[in-house]
């Protein structure tokens, strides 16, 4: 074990950037494998009403600390307006925040004691240590502490030990307790079985203790300390009280009296905190596993989760069960109840959040927050949800964005595992994912398009209808929360685009127009397409290809044998094949952009207007172009993080938002129009493949730099 360089890059977005909100990723979920939710945000963020409730978990190589807004849970404020919390480092908040300094996938994340730092671990065995109530998150140290994936992590009172439990591999240890700041070993911890580990606890009060879970022998093995060393052979200690399988779950209650244990065998067991002696074991609380188990503030209850899609909460002095919610039931919506346990719906994690409030999370990564009725006597803050209440997003990288009809406050985002959810363009909230029709969703996943990535996302505001692109060669039809209709392709779409009601199909050997549910022949060009573009009057038809050229089609809604004519191609203006084209408002200027350039063509000569070299300041490719409502600024985004700004009028100067979105931006689009009342000009709104969908304010930025 050893301490590393640390670096400091790319771990969160700049403090700098106008970011005013974002709507952040579900965690990640393995099927059969705990879900780390930490709802203790240490005293920083627990002991007043400045920090909203936090949840922290991880998503993929990220970890994201989510704000639930209890005061506000039935009527969410505005996204673009100050809020009344406060971030981590005393700015104004923007709803959460998004860690990125794992170079792995994170296994485990906890606040410190004092929620002015965090430990995390990774599934290549990495402790990372880092500031939470600083701007830029610096990190403190990096250690190499296990050889396999880290399961569990859990600091002392003090704040001044951290013990780690996973995977040892090969490695004699699969757990070990070191000093936070330093690394230094603060004992050694007994292996268990196969050096695989599932869960650790650090008790809250001296004498110190700590408590490890086996992965494969339903042992406990408790150690004190320090120097910490295993307790063994006096007869009190109570090792092997769990008849089989994995110990999912170990948790000390405030006041470290007591410990309880939760594993495959669908039991709780109670412990004295100090000696390790079997209180009270509490059996079949499920009829199946359970994968996580947490305390109230109190310590008085338990509430415990298993992948029978039930949570329950056990009264820890009787050992009663005083409550129970059917989560799958509460994400079905269904009151005639249901006969299996959908897989998205097996609860893989559950948190107490402010102490008090239950919040859930099954398979499909949806957050379900708890109800508590009044006469269980939790306390005042569990008793602010009427209803279960469940927070729905992506647990995939978003690969395509749309909005809605002009004046809806609604943006569509797909990602790779083939979801599509419905967004509140306004509060940047998630208003429900769309559903398939005929097609029922038994699995409680979402996945419209199968499994299968969604390349594009096009909305006809005649039809009022959504159509999507996925790798399933499918073009599925929405409307509402409902997928209605879909369309087989005789090749893959890649990419959309839509007029008033034409949609144009781009796939990998041809075009395929889509009018009033009539579909074309597929269309089959010379060259390969790479993106394509639209009027507004669906009359002129922009397509690029892999020879660096793009191509002007009149469209014939008289000709149906031979619907497109070119009319004109631009050569000469790009060394590389053109990724992306957008077209202004005004449909008198085309933007195009390929690995490294932005040029800007007018449509009416086809003279260049900024030509290649000028803009050239993007490292790998650009995946989208838009231009704010009055055509004035032009963005792009690319595979390289960045966002930039442009200005025809002043073509030296750009605006350059780095670290954007993590591995690359694949939607950008104005608010513009899609508001109400038709403000947030200058609102800039960008999905990426961090799952993250983000709202820049960019008008104080675009006045400084262009105006």
């Amino acid at each position: 074990m050893g301490v590393e360089q640390v670096d400091a890059s790319n771990a969160c977005i700049p403090p700098t950037h106008p970011l005013t909100f974002q709507a952040l990723p579900l965690p990640t979920a393995s099927r059969g494998e705990t879900i780390f939710l930490d709802g203790e945000g240490g005293r920083l963020n627990d002991n007043d009403d400045k920090h909203a409730p936090l949840i922290m978990y991880a998503w993929g190589k990220l970890i994201v600390v989510r704000e639930i807004e209890l005061n506000n849970i039935q009527t969410t404020t505005t996204a673009c307006a100050s809020s009344s919390h406060v971030g981590p480092s005393g700015a104004p908040s923007t709803s959460g925040f998004v860690y990125r300094g794992h170079s792995a996938p994170v296994t485990a994340a906890k606040f410190s004691p004092a929620g002015t730092y965090v430990a995390s671990g990774d599934s290549k065995g990495k402790l990372r240590i880092w500031a939470w109530d600083h701007e830029e998150h610096l990190p403190k140290i990096e250690l190499q502490i296990l050889a396999g994936p880290i399961k569990d992590i859990s600091w002392d009172f003090e704040g001044k030990r951290i013990v780690v439990i996973g995977d040892g591999c090969q490695s004699p240890e699969n757990a070990k307790v070191v000093q936070w700041d330093t690394g230094v070993k603060c004992g050694d911890l007994s292996a268990h079985a196969r050096k695989k580990g599932s869960s650790c606890a650090f008790r809250p009060c001296r004498p110190m203790r700590i408590a490890t879970g086996g992965a494969e022998d339903a042992t406990v093995l408790f150690h004190k300390g320090p120097p910490f060393q295993r307790v063994v052979g006096d007869g009190i200690v109570s090792e092997k009280c769990h008849e089989r399988g994995a110990i999912h779950s170990l948790r000390y209650n405030k006041d470290g009296s007591v410990l309880a244990s939760a594993g495959t065998d669908g039991s709780v067991c109670f412990y004295d905190g100090k000696d390790m002696k079997l209180i009270k074991k509490v059996e079949k609380v499920h009829k199946s596993s359970i994968f996580s188990c947490a305390w109230n503030r109190n310590g008085t209850h338990v509430l415990t989760c298993g992948a029978d899609g039930f949570a329950r909460l056990v009264d820890a002095t009787s050992g009663e069960i005083v409550h129970e919610w059917d989560v799958a039931l509460a994400q079905l919506g269904d009151e005639n109840g249901r006969t299996k346990v959908p897989m998205g719906a097996m609860l893989l994690g559950c948190a107490f959040i402010k102490g008090d409030v239950p919040i859930a999370v099954g398979f499909n990564g949806q957050i379900v927050l708890l109800s508590v009725p009044s006469s269980i006597g939790l306390s005042s803050s569990a008793e602010v949800i009427d209803k279960s209440l469940v927070i729905t997003g992506h647990q995939a990288p978003i690969s395509a964005m749309t909005f809605g009809a002009p004046g809806a406050n609604i943006i569509y985002t797909a990602d790779t595992d083939g979801v599509i959810v419905e967004w509140d363009g306004l509060t940047g909230t998630p208003k429900g994912r769309v559903k398939n029709i005929g097609e029922e969703d038994l699995d409680l996943t979402g996945k419209v398009h199968a499994g299968a990535t969604i390349t594009s996302l096009a909305f006809s505001t005649e039809s009022s209808k959504l159509y999507s692109a996925g790798w399933d060669d499918f073009i599925r039809i929405s409307q509402g929360h409902n997928c209605v209709d879909k369309i087989k392709m005789e090749a893959q779409p890649n990419a959309m685009t839509c007029g008033t009601s034409l949609v144009v199909v781009m796939t990998v050997d041809g075009l395929v127009l889509v009018k009033d549910e009539a579909v074309s022949e597929l269309i089959r060009l010379p060259y390969t397409a790479t993106a394509v573009c639209i009027s507004k009057d669906d009359s002129m038809l922009y397509v690029s290809g892999d020879d660096c050229n793009i191509y002007i089609y009149t469209v014939s809604s008289s000709d149906s044998a031979n619907p497109l004519s070119e009319s004109h191609v631009i050569k000469g203006g790009h060394l590389k094949a053109v990724q992306s084209i957008a077209l202004s408002h005004d449909g008198t200027k085309l933007a195009a952009a390929d690995s490294r350039d932005v040029c800007v063509y007018s449509t009416t000569d086809y003279s260049t207007i900024i030509s290649k070299g000028r803009w050239c300041f993007h490292t790998q490719r650009i995946a989208c172009l838009t231009w704010s409502p009055d055509d004035s600024v032009l963005a792009s985004g690319g595979n390289d993080d960045d966002i930039f700004l442009w200005n025809i009028q002043k073509k030296m100067r750009r605006i350059h938002y780095r670290f954007a979105h993590r591995g690359g931006i694949t939607g950008l689009r104005f608010v513009g129009g899609n508001a109400t009342d038709g403000s947030s000009d200058m609102m800039l709104v960008s999905a990426g493949n961090d799952g993250c969908l983000n709202f820049w304010d960019v008008k104080e930025d675009v006045n400084k730099k262009f105006k």
